[in-house]
């Protein structure tokens, strides 16, 4: 299939990758798992701009110290926080404004924060593939460029040689032609 090694080893190189970057192969061996992530997909598919991996991070940073089976979790039986003064009464007008209870107001500025935590590690992980990516096209230019370098340098031995070789061939035409008029031919 391939005549070279350097062909045959770009090839699994991007094939690594692109598995590496689709990671759906392992879905097709455990039908749970798949029917599982298509089902969360079907869930989200309802939520606009939501993403899977979102999810899943939000859930991470949402995990208890302890999960039990079917989805349970132990959580502290006090969950009561202290605000600052300022804090309260800002929190407390803005709930009012709304028209939404406080403890509503507060959920959902905690759960903001940890949805834009779990998108940051969305970000990273996108930039560290991105940095990945273009080491890897920088190498492959770079490489590319060598190639084409050690080409155009082999170009240019190959026409000195045949500018050598047609030198050589016209001081022997010139010798044959000073030996002729020599001899009174």
């Amino acid at each position: 299939m391939f005549w070279s090694l350097e062909k045959a080893a770009a090839f699994l190189e991007e094939q690594k990758r692109e598995q590496a970057n689709i990671g759906w192969t392992f879905l097709a061996g455990d039908r749970l798992l798949h029917c599982d992530v298509l089902r969360g997909l079907e869930i989200l598919a309802t939520v606009p701009n939501a993403s899977f991996e979102v999810a899943a991070w939000l859930l991470k940073l949402c995990q208890a110290s302890r999960e039990l089976r079917g989805g349970k979790y132990e959580a502290p039986k006090c969950r009561q926080i202290e605000l600052e003064p300022r804090a309260f009464l800002g929190c407390d007008n803005k709930a009012r404004s709304a028209g939404i209870a406080l403890k509503d107001l507060v959920n959902g500025i905690v759960l903001q924060w940890l949805e834009r935590e779990a998108e940051a590690r969305v970000e990273e992980r996108i930039a560290r593939e991105a940095h990945v990516e273009r080491v890897n096209v920088g190498l492959r230019w770079k490489d590319w460029r060598e190639r084409k370098a050690g080409r155009q340098k082999e170009a240019l031995h190959r026409k000195f040689r045949e500018i050598e070789e047609a030198y050589r061939k016209r001081e022997h035409r010139s010798k044959i032609g000073e030996e002729k008029r020599g001899n009174g031919i």
